[in-house]
């Protein structure tokens, strides 16, 4: 072979191998790209589905105290009459006897209307009679089975309330004359929200106060940690808390219920009623009782009370809620206003006054005050002082709006801004509607001294202390 021909067929050999050469990068690189497209949907599909379970957890652990919560709200029907003057005493209308005349057709018999003759305003003799006769022939006698029956009936209902009360221990560090370095008091809760996050549950403040740890019994054997989320040393109440997640879904969806709140505007003397809780002072408790008084009021900041005493006998343990027939909350135990004629008894602070101070600690909401101690007018004492309407202030809190603002002992407030205040209990909701900071302008009659002029003062409203 010659060098010429020995040297193509080097190139020619040498180009062959350079051909295949690249034939391998090529698919070298082709499956190079495969693999890395294939990996990056694998790792794209497992953080997706990583970001789908725990994008929801962190979520609501970074935003657990703002946007997750849902709001508790208490409605409350204020009754009041035309002079503003709120009535109290009149019993609710009840469902069943407002259709007690109806026939098995669904046809109403109205009993109570006013059949009277529009010429002669008299009853008709005739349609009397008949109302009469049909009364006295409606008579039922009672037998013990209609007791039993009765008494099945309350049981169930005291029963519905227990889901609502939840035993509630704090442990008190200390040194006792025992030497023992921590005591624990036990008392009871009501339920009364639950936002999403915590259940929320309304104790008495003077047992859970100072504790170093809370524990709430939600079945027997299972208790879980709470904490205080708010309280109101005035009304002695606060509002603990438990983490939804601390709850096994069965035992609350079963053995847990949010309370009823009713309303107290309609409590007469003699209404039965049920306590639960601690009324006797053991946990777990059930007493049944009437209303055997009511009328007193207790004054605090900017607001009052209605106060009733039951037929219960209390002691220094006693704490818990009363219930009506129906299942609503009425009224709260209270230790804190017992008038002294009745320290044997339960006194109860009705529902309706309080609503929107347990609403303002459910949601952990500034409660605003201007810092008066006041109490309605009569009828008379409005002449004397020549005012329509007002409330009379009997003592201005020290270092308060009201005290800084220039307000005394004797005042009648008569208007806030441009709405008018009949009561004391108008007053409270009237300002508890501003913020924190807001000023407000008062119109106010002096009757001190030789004062005796209606006249404007500027408020700037606070937040109220503990």
């Amino acid at each position: 072979m010659s060098g010429e021909d020995k040297d193509k067929t080097e190139f020619e050999f040498i180009k062959e191998q350079v051909i295949q050469k690249k034939r391998k990068k090529s698919r070298k690189w082709i499956i190079t790209f495969c693999m890395t497209t294939i990996m990056a949907v694998i790792f794209g599909l497992v953080a997706a589905a990583t970001f789908c379970v725990a994008e929801p957890r962190f979520y609501r652990y970074l935003r657990k105290d703002e946007e997750v919560k849902k709001p508790i709200t208490f409605p409350t029907n204020y009754p009041e009459d035309e002079d503003g003057v709120e009535v109290t005493g009149t019993p609710a209308v009840d469902e069943g006897t407002a259709t007690q005349g109806a026939n098995s057709e669904g046809n109403t018999e109205v009993d109570a209307i006013d059949v009277s003759n529009p010429l002669s305003g008299q009853a008709d003799p005739e349609v009397k009679q008949q109302s009469e006769d049909k009364i006295i022939m409606s008579r039922i006698e009672a037998n013990i089975d209609d007791y039993i029956s009765m008494s099945d009936d309350i049981r169930t209902v005291a029963y519905s309330a227990n889901k609502s009360i939840l035993k509630v221990s704090s442990i008190i560090k200390g040194t006792d004359l025992f030497g023992d370095s921590s005591n624990t008091r036990v008392s009871t809760g009501l339920v009364v929200g639950n936002d999403g996050v915590n259940l929320l549950i309304l104790v008495s403040l003077d047992r859970v106060v100072n504790a170093s740890a809370m524990k709430v019994e939600i079945t027997e054997g299972l208790s879980v940690d709470a904490k205080l989320q708010d309280y109101e040393t005035e009304l002695n109440l606060a509002i603990i808390t438990v983490s939804l997640e601390d709850i096994p879904p069965l035992s609350l969806s079963n053995n847990i219920k949010l309370a009823n709140l009713g309303e107290s505007y309609t409590i007469t003397i003699g209404s039965p009623i049920i306590a639960v809780g601690n009324p006797n002072g053991y946990p777990g408790s059930i007493e049944l009782g009437i209303v055997n008084s009511r009328g007193s009021n207790a004054s605090i900041t900017d607001n009052k009370l209605d106060l009733f005493n039951t037929s219960i006998t209390d002691n220094a343990n006693s704490d818990g809620v009363i219930y009506n027939l129906k299942g609503e909350v009425i009224g709260i135990i209270t230790r804190t206003f017992k008038e002294g004629l009745n320290k044997n008894l339960n006194t109860i602070v009705g529902i309706s006054k309080i609503k929107s101070i347990i609403e303002d600690m459910a949601n952990h909401q500034a409660r605003i005050y201007c810092g008066v101690f006041a109490q309605d007018m009569t009828e008379e004492a409005r002449k004397d002082h020549e005012v329509l309407n007002g409330i009379y202030v009997n003592e201005v809190l020290p270092n308060s709006p009201a005290f800084k603002a220039g307000i005394k002992g004797g005042d009648i407030i008569i208007h806030v801004e441009d709405k008018t205040i009949m009561n004391t209990n108008s007053f409270y909701r009237i300002i508890s509607d501003y913020e924190v900071g807001d000023e407000i302008k008062l119109m106010i009659k002096r009757t001190t001294g030789t004062t005796n002029k209606e006249m404007e003062i500027m408020v700037t409203l606070m937040e109220k202390e503990q």
